[in-house]
């Protein structure tokens, strides 16, 4: 019979124990606050343990408490690949408040060191893909650029917003929209005067933006876009 091994006290950790909590499938947790020799305990419970600790304690916990016992253990890292455990990779953010069941199903996982989905977490009915460890370098790049970089220009947005005295809620249904058209279709979704080749908007643009580092973003974005649309001296900060 399954019985998994959360190790960590994160919010990973929270959300993989109350996923699995929802699943009703018989977990065990252990992490540093508690008794170290509770640790040799619940492992000898467990037949899976789940490493949602951070990156970098991965490895050197694996190799000095998991390293040659008859366990499947599994990470959760979108960028590491060990040896003899078991990647699986929630294509997800997890915030500090749990999610309703239904998220979590829809919660699709990125393999490696497994074929299914099964063999690293049985019972999740979740979708899956299988990836080979020479991409996890450039999936994992592509995750923090399409989940993180338009989170930190939402956070320039509304910061600069309150300065001029617009609302957050004021945003809410143009943003809302971006992302629905972008998941609708990611080729159609561009708009405004980059999509346009507006090239007197975008210098009024980069005019607005002078002495802010976000100048220098619009100029990277301009030149992936649209790098016909200014001259060498005009891409220039």
């Amino acid at each position: 019979m399954t019985k998994f091994l959360i190790i960590g006290a994160g919010k990973l950790a929270k959300h993989l124990n109350h996923y699995l909590s929802l699943l009703e499938l018989p977990t065990l947790t252990w992490d540093r606050s508690q008794d170290p020799h509770l640790l040799k305990t619940k492992v000898a419970e467990a037949t899976h343990v789940l490493l949602a600790i951070s990156d970098s304690a991965i490895e050197n916990f694996y190799r000095k408490n998991l390293a040659g016992l008859d366990k499947t253990v599994v990470h959760f890292s979108g960028a590491l690949n060990i040896p003899d455990v078991i990647a699986a990779h929630p294509l997800m953010t997890f915030g500090p408040e749990v999610y309703e069941r239904d998220t979590y199903f829809r919660v699709h996982f990125v393999l490696t060191g497994a074929s299914t989905l099964n063999e690293a977490l049985p019972g999740l009915p979740n979708d899956f893909s299988v990836l080979a460890p020479e991409h996890k370098a450039l999936y994992h790049a592509l995750c923090v650029m399409g989940g993180n970089f338009p989170v930190i220009l939402w956070q320039k947005m509304f910061a600069e917003f309150e300065k001029l005295g617009l609302t957050r809620e004021a945003a809410r249904v143009y943003l809302e929209t971006v992302l629905h058209n972008t998941m609708k279709n990611p080729q159609t979704a561009l708009t405004g005067p980059l999509a346009r080749r507006d090239k007197a908007t975008v210098l009024k643009n980069i005019e607005a933006l002078e002495n802010d580092p976000f100048q220098e973003v619009y100029f990277t974005f301009a030149d992936i876009v649209a790098p016909e649309l200014l001259s060498e001296k005009e891409r220039t900060p």
